[in-house]
């Protein structure tokens, strides 16, 4: 089979559509939105027009939309302006997240521990889905958390975090909750109505890098991150990043009528069960809560590393992980709380699929896959 590129890291980055980047091109050149003159004001015309667009879409207030630089900067926003908001009214910063977040959670959460806040992560059964039960137990003590922070859908594994019930819980106990839906926008229905805040970034649906987009419901209390100007109603100073904040909306707008699911699903069946055939595997998440743009797959005995190198030089770009993990040698945080042992996450493959994703690419994968383990594996037989 004639070598060919074949990507499959979609979680990680998506390729950028024609149409954001045309979008773009036309507003390159503008000025800065705050500036008072006509050069100043056609650029404001574009950053306002952007935020209703994705206020539209989003079925939120114009103004609840915030433009930061992606996820991680919007969740950092998020925990630690509520910590340092509690903080000033002289109060313990009380979070609650889950063991199976994304590092731009993780670590956030780790510095409110380290200026005397108190955190607690819930468990996830074997299939990564928070456990319920343990919320419920921490919420009928006598301390109020300032905040609940869960994933909507996990960026390692594609499982589908019970969103609405624990927002729905938050709300009944009066809490806070935030949302990161990086993995989750453009890919099924949201519902922000139960939220106090939401991230996402452009990267992640066909737009650019370097912009994002903070959901901060009105009247919701938060400290800003970054002080100066005024920008962003007060919550993010600095010169805005108009052509981001124009390819972030038409990127969004192209996902709300690109509806690929269904296909993918398709592309991930045939996948997951040629790969059963061809080695000893474990497909890492629930077999149903889980969105089709992720395959997250175990090879018992095989280096996850080593298996990555041999795709890559096949043409196949995979992952091992969360990419902005990638330096870390210590095994997946999420899957050792979904109990895989540290050797056998450390033997785990993320294959995500997206909108470019084709039936050729998934056949040259298979083959090459099956070529690679033949030759890499250490053991005799094969499923």
């Amino acid at each position: 089979m004639e070598k060919r590129f074949v990507y499959l890291d979609y979680n990680s980055t998506t390729p950028v559509a024609n149409e954001v980047v045309e979008s773009m091109l036309n507003v390159i050149s503008t000025g800065n939105p705050s500036s008072p003159h006509w050069f100043g004001r056609e650029a404001r015309e574009y950053l306002d027009s952007s935020r209703e667009k994705i206020a539209q879409i989003l079925k939120v207030n114009t103004h609840e939309i915030i433009f930061t630089s992606g996820s991680t900067e919007g969740n950092n926003t998020v925990i630690k302006g509520i910590a340092f908001y509690e903080i000033k009214k002289n109060r313990t910063p009380y979070i609650i997240s889950t063991k199976v977040e994304h590092s731009s959670v993780i670590r956030p959460l780790e510095f409110v521990r380290e200026i005397g806040g108190k955190v607690e992560l819930l468990d996830v059964d074997k299939y990564g889905i928070p456990d319920i039960d343990q919320l419920l137990k921490i919420l009928k003590k006598n301390t109020k958390p300032s905040l609940i922070s869960v994933i909507h859908v996990n960026n390692e594994t594609g499982v589908i975090s019970p969103l609405e019930e624990i927002a729905k819980i938050a709300k009944e106990y009066g809490i806070l909750i935030h949302t990161d839906i990086t993995q989750s926008i453009g890919k099924m229905r949201i519902d922000l109505s139960n939220v106090d805040f939401a991230t996402f970034s452009g990267h992640k649906i066909y737009g650019p890098k370097g912009i994002g987009v903070l959901y901060a419901k009105l009247g919701s209390p938060l400290e800003p991150l970054i002080h100066g100007g005024k920008q962003e109603d007060g919550l993010r100073a600095g010169t805005q990043n108009v052509p981001g904040a124009v390819g972030i909306a038409k990127a969004l707008e192209l996902c709300s009528i690109n509806e690929d699911l269904e296909r993918l699903k398709k592309l991930q069946y045939r996948f997951e069960e040629e790969i059963k055939k061809t080695y000893n595997v474990k497909i890492n998440g629930h077999p149903k809560l889980r969105l089709p743009t992720t395959s997250n797959i175990t090879f018992f005995g095989i280096e996850g590393e080593t298996l990555l190198i041999n795709l890559d030089l096949e043409g196949i770009a995979v992952s091992t992980g969360s990419a902005c993990l990638a330096e870390s040698k210590t095994p997946s945080h999420v899957l050792i709380a979904m109990g895989l042992t540290p050797e056998e996450a450390k033997s785990s493959i993320r294959f995500s699929f997206g909108r470019y994703t084709s039936e050729e690419d998934i056949s040259y994968t298979i083959d090459k896959l099956s070529n690679i383990i033949k030759r890499i594996s250490p053991r005799k037989t094969h499923n």
